[in-house]
C-alpha cells in the first residue's frame, strides 16, 4: 500500500474520528448480542477475593457437598452427604427441605435445570450417613431426578450395572438439551442420563483411575464439551459432547490437586475449587483462563481459604461462592465420632464475575 493511501491518525479532522469512534461502539453493540464484529470482545472478569460476612447454614451436621442457586426462587440449594437430602437456604442461612427420598443415602452433585423445573441429585454411600444404603458402602450408584417446584420425584436410575467394581457418583452438570453427566469417582468413568431416564457409559478411560477419589467435579461448555477435573492428580480434562474418546488434558502448568468444584464464567473463564488429597492440602479458589477454547489454561489468581475443606461453588448475582463444613471429618470419623458432630456449614463469598 502507498504512503498516499494511507491517512495517518494525526491528520484525521475531529468529525471523521468521532464516526469511526460512533461506528466502532455499534459493531460493538450488535456484537454483545450474538453477532460478532472483528474487533470486538465480549470482556469476561474474574476477581477472586473475599468479602462480606460468611452465612452459616442454620442446621447442624448437614455436611453439604455441593451448593447450587435456584434463581427462579432466588434460594441457594444445597446437598446433605449426612442426611441423604437436598435443602434450600434463604439469605439468612435458614434451610427448609426440598427433596426427602428414602432411596437417597448421601448426595454429591446436585444440578438445577431451569427450563424444565427439575433438580438432578447423584446418590453415593461412604459409609458416613444417617441412612445406610442397602447396597453398602461405594457399590451404591445412582442418580435421582425432582420436581424443582415440590421435590416430587420424577426418575430414580441405578447407574451401577453400566460399569463394575465400586462407585462414588460426585459431579454432575446438564447440556442444553437436559442430559446430565455425572463423574464416578471410583471408577474412571463418565455416565450419561438423558432427560427420559435413559442411562449409558459416556466416556470410560483407564487415564481417569488412581488413588483415592479421582473424577470429580464437571461443567458443560456451551461450545459443546465437558471440562472434568482429577481431584488425586489435579489434572482437568477437555471432553467433546460429539466425539467423548478423543479428549485431551488442558495444557495448563499448574495441577490442581484436592480439584473438586468447577464454575464456568461466561466461555473463558473457569474457577476451581480444591481442597485435599494425595497428602496435599490446597484448600483454596483458583481462578483460570483460556483464549483457544481450553486447550490451553493461564491460571490467573488464587484465594486461600484455610483448613476448611471447600467442596464446591456457585455464581449468584455476579458474585462467587463457595461452600464448606470440613465434610473431611466427617468421612474420616468412626461412627461414634459422626454421631457427635455438630459443624454448621458456611457460604462465603469469594469473589466476582462480570460478563
Amino acid at each position: 500500500m502507498s504512503i498516499m493511501n494511507r491517512t495517518p491518525s494525526a491528520w484525521r479532522t475531529p468529525a471523521r474520528s468521532a464516526r469511526a469512534s460512533a461506528t466502532a461502539r455499534a459493531l460493538c453493540a450488535v456484537a454483545t448480542i450474538g453477532l460478532w464484529a472483528v474487533g470486538c470482545t465480549r470482556a469476561e472478569i474474574v476477581t477472586l477475593e473475599r468479602s462480606g460476612q460468611p452465612m452459616t447454614v442454620r442446621r447442624p451436621a448437614l455436611y453439604p457437598e455441593t451448593i447450587e442457586y435456584d434463581r427462579g426462587r432466588d434460594r441457594f440449594l444445597v446437598s446433605s452427604f449426612r442426611e441423604g437430602a437436598i435443602y434450600a437456604v434463604d439469605r439468612d442461612g435458614g434451610a427448609s427441605l426440598v427433596v426427602d427420598d428414602p432411596r437417597l443415602c448421601s448426595v454429591l452433585g446436585i444440578a438445577v435445570d431451569v427450563e424444565r423445573g427439575r433438580l438432578w441429585a447423584v446418590n453415593s454411600d461412604l459409609g458416613a450417613s444417617v441412612k445406610p444404603s442397602a447396597a453398602g458402602p461405594k457399590n451404591l450408584a445412582a442418580v435421582g431426578v425432582y420436581d424443582l417446584s415440590t421435590g416430587k420425584a420424577i426418575h430414580y436410575v441405578d447407574l451401577a450395572p453400566l460399569s463394575p467394581g465400586a462407585h462414588l457418583m460426585n459431579g454432575i452438570a446438564l447440556d442444553s438439551a437436559g442430559n446430565a453427566y455425572i463423574t464416578d469417582s471410583f471408577s474412571p468413568t463418565i455416565y450419561k442420563v438423558d432427560p427420559q431416564g435413559n442411562a449409558a457409559v459416556f466416556l470410560r478411560d483407564e487415564r481417569f483411575a488412581g488413588d483415592g477419589i479421582n473424577l470429580n467435579g464437571v461443567v458443560v461448555h456451551p461450545d459443546g464439551y465437558l471440562l472434568v477435573v482429577k481431584k488425586s492428580d489435579g489434572s482437568l480434562f477437555r471432553v467433546p459432547l460429539a466425539n467423548p474418546s478423543r479428549f485431551s488434558r488442558v495444557d495448563v502448568a499448574e495441577r490442581f490437586v484436592g480439584g473438586d468444584g468447577l464454575i464456568l464464567v461466561g466461555k473463558k473463564n473457569l474457577v476451581l475449587v480444591a481442597n485435599q488429597a494425595s497428602g496435599v492440602a490446597s484448600n483454596a479458589a483458583f481462578s483460570l483462563s483460556s483464549e483457544d477454547g481450553w486447550g490451553t489454561a493461564r491460571l490467573r489468581g488464587v484465594e486461600r481459604l484455610g483448613d476448611v475443606y471447600p467442596t464446591t461453588g456457585v455464581l449468584r448475582d455476579g458474585k462467587l461462592y463457595v461452600i464448606y463444613s470440613k465434610l473431611n471429618e466427617l468421612i474420616q470419623s468412626s461412627p461414634e465420632q459422626r454421631d457427635r458432630l455438630r459443624v454448621e456449614a458456611t457460604i462465603q463469598q469469594i469473589g466476582s464475575a462480570a460478563l
